[in-house]
């Protein structure tokens, strides 16, 4: 009881921190428990973040102010996914990034599998976490298969053994991406403009919990680990510029399940750590 009565009065302070900030440009709400609480927030983040420093950022006149991929490529923007209580953010990342892409490509397979990483990809470590490098290599060299062949089970924290057959007994087959590669900030752009949404790992701070809308910029100094998600597209909003992202808490988190992140500062480490497939 008493640490529910401490989480509850910490929660309470961060939201009434970044609200009454009148520099603030996010909103923070305190979620119901079945949606997030601090306990499934850590749980979820399982990504080791990239130690390669990000080069500064360039404003570029050749590339549009604003782009979304959901807009860019009505329908093929497969749907927001909810990891639960897996640190297989790496896992989601990289299965939505080679989803989006087929589907960008014209060779769409619906939801590939993250579970698919998380039972098979020895190099990374399932729901306790994974870094990009080892997994991307993974998926170039041996593929990744559809979410319809191996559905996410783990959910719970549980992680099955690397299966033989698909859930109804047929092959498994795979697909593997031709290469990967490092993005350096100044190549986001353009690669999603030309391909489709890329993964991006960036460092969680305590405040990000409790995210709904706006521009994020982290206002609490307590990091709480590292994340995985898409960089689908960027824009302004209030003279802020920002990454347009999609996470993978269900979309009862954020706004319908994204968020956006300042631009131009490598914020959290946002820009130093992106990596997409080429399909």
């Amino acid at each position: 009881m008493f640490f529910f009565f401490i989480a509850s009065v910490f929660a309470e302070s961060i939201v009434e921190q970044v609200n009454n900030d009148p520099t603030s440009t996010w909103v923070a709400v305190e979620y119901h428990p079945s949606i997030i609480n601090h306990a499934r927030f850590i749980a979820r983040l399982g990504h080791t973040i990239s130690q390669i420093p990000a080069e500064e950022y360039i404003y570029r006149n050749d590339v549009p102010e604003s782009f979304d991929s959901r807009d860019q490529w009505p329908g093929k923007i497969l749907p927001v996914r909810n990891q639960q209580q897996c640190g297989s953010c790496w896992a989601f990342a990289i299965a939505e990034c080679v989803g989006d892409r087929l589907e960008v490509a014209g060779k769409g397979q619906g939801d590939m599998s993250p579970q698919d990483l998380v039972s098979c990809d020895k190099t990374d470590q399932a729901c306790n976490g994974g870094e990009f490098d080892p997994a991307w290599t993974w998926t170039r060299d041996n593929g990744i298969t559809t979410d319809q062949c191996l559905p996410y089970v783990s959910g719970s924290g549980r992680v099955p053994q690397c299966p033989t057959k698909c859930q109804n007994g047929s092959e498994i087959i795979r697909t593997k991406v031709n290469s990967y590669k490092h993005l350096t900030s100044n190549e986001i752009q353009e690669e999603i403009i030309a391909h489709g949404p890329v993964s991006a790992g960036f460092t969680v701070y305590m405040d990000f919990q409790f995210y709904r809308s706006g521009v994020y910029k982290h206002k609490v100094p307590i990091k709480a680990g590292g994340h995985a998600i898409l960089i689908i597209g960027w824009g302004v909003e209030k003279n802020t510029p920002y990454w347009l992202c999609q996470n993978s808490w269900g979309n009862t988190w954020g706004e319908k399940g994204h968020f956006k992140i300042l631009r131009g500062k490598n914020e959290c480490g946002i820009e130093q750590d992106v990596y997409t497939g080429m399909v």
